[in-house]
């Protein structure tokens, strides 16, 4: 494996971890990069987040702060299962759990839309996490947050994106990748012009307005935290973090309510 000395955040949707062969193939994408310093962020395995919705839901869950607890747990799985797969191709990791008092993201409590406080995450990133950095691979939770009292949230379908960039900011990653099960952005709907190409650049303003036109890529609140000079990318799984893709550039000034005013919840991974 060669060493590369850029502080990265990779992030890997629900899309991709579709069997334990998905995780394997996952973890062989972030040996094979190389990146000295690297943090992971994963998401449920596919399916996992709907059928703990649609349980929950079924079993007459009302109390929000059970919702919260119940969903979180296809994250709370996933994470186990892609730090052992890095740990089998010789690969020292760790996990991050909600339970743990080490636990990174801070959020109010809204326990089914949390908004993610900055200045505290912040804080305990540089803490707990960034120690690591370089001494093994530290695997997240994406998705979830927890409250001052110590309470399961979580971010709102799609939040695991945000979990990606706002651990970027707090760590000044110089890149933030969004591993997805598309070829980067495409320059229209496949389903529609079949044969749309993958775009190399699109902006972030761009971006957001695809995001608010249906298309499920990017969560538009992932945008904000976004650093001036930092770079965004997606790309293909399964393929190579370090290169190819699409890569989103400039910085969203867009106020983070109107970002919550025109995005529904719907189901990125």
């Amino acid at each position: 494996m060669n060493t590369n000395t850029r502080r990265v955040v990779v992030k890997f949707g629900g899309g991709e971890l579709f069997s334990g062969e998905a995780y394997h193939k996952a973890a062989e994408m972030i040996k094979e990069a190389g990146y000295e310093e690297i943090v992971v962020v994963v998401s449920a395995m596919k399916g996992a987040t709907d059928d703990l919705v649609k349980y929950a839901t079924e079993a007459g869950c009302i109390d929000p702060a059970d919702y919260a607890d119940i969903v979180a747990m296809g994250e709370r799985t996933s994470v186990r299962i892609f730090c052992s797969a890095l740990k089998a191709i010789n690969v020292k990791a760790t996990y991050f759990d909600p339970q743990q008092d080490r636990w990174p993201i801070i959020t109010d409590s809204n326990f089914k839309d949390a908004t993610p406080d900055l200045a505290e995450t912040r804080k305990r990133v540089k803490k707990y996490l960034e120690p690591l950095l370089g001494e093994c691979v530290p695997v997240v939770c994406g998705f979830i947050g927890k409250d001052k009292e110590g309470r399961i949230t979580t971010l709102g379908r799609g939040g695991s994106d945000i979990t990606a960039t706002l651990i970027g900011n707090c760590l000044k990653a110089d890149e933030v990748i969004l591993v997805k099960n598309t070829n980067g952005v495409l320059s229209a709907d496949p389903k529609i012009v079949p044969d749309a190409k993958p775009l190399d650049k699109i902006t972030i303003e761009e971006m957001f307005s695809l995001a608010q036109g249906g298309a499920k890529i990017i969560h538009p609140e992932a945008l904000k935290y976004k650093l001036p000079g930092q770079k965004l990318r997606v790309v293909r799984f399964p393929g190579s973090l370090s290169s190819g893709g699409t890569e989103i550039v400039g910085v969203f000034k867009a106020n983070p309510m109107e970002i919550r005013e025109h995005y529904g919840l719907s189901a990125i991974t």
